[in-house]
C-alpha cells in the first residue's frame, strides 16, 4: 500500500486557513448580532443559539466545500444539506401554541436564516450574507415600531356568577353583535359559584365598554370583579 496515497492531513495553507478564520468569525458576527435582536425580546433563543447555529452552518459549509477535495465523484453538497434538515428540529421545539395563539414563528423563522446566512458565508459568498443579516436585524427592529408593531393586545373582563347558563346569553349578545375577538367561558370556584371570564383580543374600547354596559344592565346577577390587560408580542 502506498502511504503517500493516503492523506490524512490537509497540508497548511496560511492564507486558506486565514480565509476559513474569517469566514467562521463574520458568520459569528452575524449569528450575534440577530440573537442580540431576540435576546433583547426576551426570546427562547438568543444570542448563544444563533451563534452557534451560524457558527456550525459556516463549518459545515467549509468542510463539505474542501474537506473531501482528494475525493472522487464526491457531492460536495452533501455536507452542507443537512444542515437545512436539522435546523427544522431547532425550529420545531421553538415554535408553540398557547391560548389557541402559535408563537415563536418570528423566532424560528431567524435561527433558520442565520444557518442559511452560515453557508452563504462558509461559501465564500462575505457580502451577501453579511448583508442578509443587516437586513433580518433592521426588518425585526422596525417591526417593533408602532406602525408595524407586532404586539397582541388582550383585555380579560373576570365576572362573578351563580349560573353556567348566563354563559350562553352573554355569548349570543357576542354573536349577535358580530364580535369577532371574543372568547367566553366559565370556570367553577365552588358548588355555588363560578368565574366568568371573557377575552377580547386587540384591546377594543368600543366592545369592552358596551360588553361591560350589557352585563350592567341586562345580567343583574353578574359582577365584575376586575378588568386585566395584557400585551404580547406575537414576533
Amino acid at each position: 500500500m502506498d502511504l503517500n496515497a493516503i492523506n490524512i492531513l490537509q497540508p497548511f495553507n496560511a492564507m486558506m486557513e486565514l480565509r476559513h478564520f474569517l469566514a467562521i468569525l463574520i458568520s459569528c458576527v452575524c449569528g450575534l448580532a440577530i440573537g442580540y435582536e431576540r435576546t433583547s425580546r426576551n426570546k427562547q433563543a438568543g444570542v448563544k443559539t444563533h451563534m452557534i447555529v451560524a457558527l456550525t452552518s459556516c463549518l459545515m459549509m467549509i468542510i463539505s466545500k474542501e474537506a473531501f477535495l482528494d475525493t472522487p465523484h464526491y457531492d460536495t453538497a452533501r455536507v452542507a444539506a443537512q444542515v437545512v434538515s436539522g435546523i427544522s428540529f431547532i425550529g420545531g421545539g421553538i415554535i408553540f401554541m398557547r391560548e389557541k395563539r402559535v408563537s415563536g414563528l418570528t423566532t424560528a423563522s431567524g435561527i433558520w436564516a442565520t444557518a442559511g446566512i452560515g453557508l452563504a458565508i462558509g461559501g465564500g459568498f462575505w457580502f451577501f450574507g453579511s448583508l442578509c443579516a443587516a437586513i433580518i436585524v433592521i426588518v425585526q427592529k422596525l417591526a417593533y415600531q408602532p406602525i408595524l408593531q407586532g404586539k397582541q393586545r388582550q383585555v380579560n373582563i373576570y365576572c362573578e356568577i351563580p349560573d353556567p347558563t348566563i354563559v350562553q346569553s352573554i355569548y349570543n349578545y357576542c354573536h349577535f353583535e358580530d364580535y369577532q375577538s371574543i372568547q367566553v367561558e366559565a370556570r367553577e370556584l365552588d358548588g355555588e359559584k363560578y368565574e366568568l371570564v371573557i377575552r377580547i383580543h386587540n384591546d377594543e374600547e368600543i366592545i369592552i365598554e358596551n360588553l361591560k354596559n350589557y352585563i350592567r344592565e341586562t345580567e343583574n346577577q353578574v359582577v365584575i370583579k376586575r378588568v386585566k390587560l395584557r400585551t404580547e408580542d406575537v414576533n
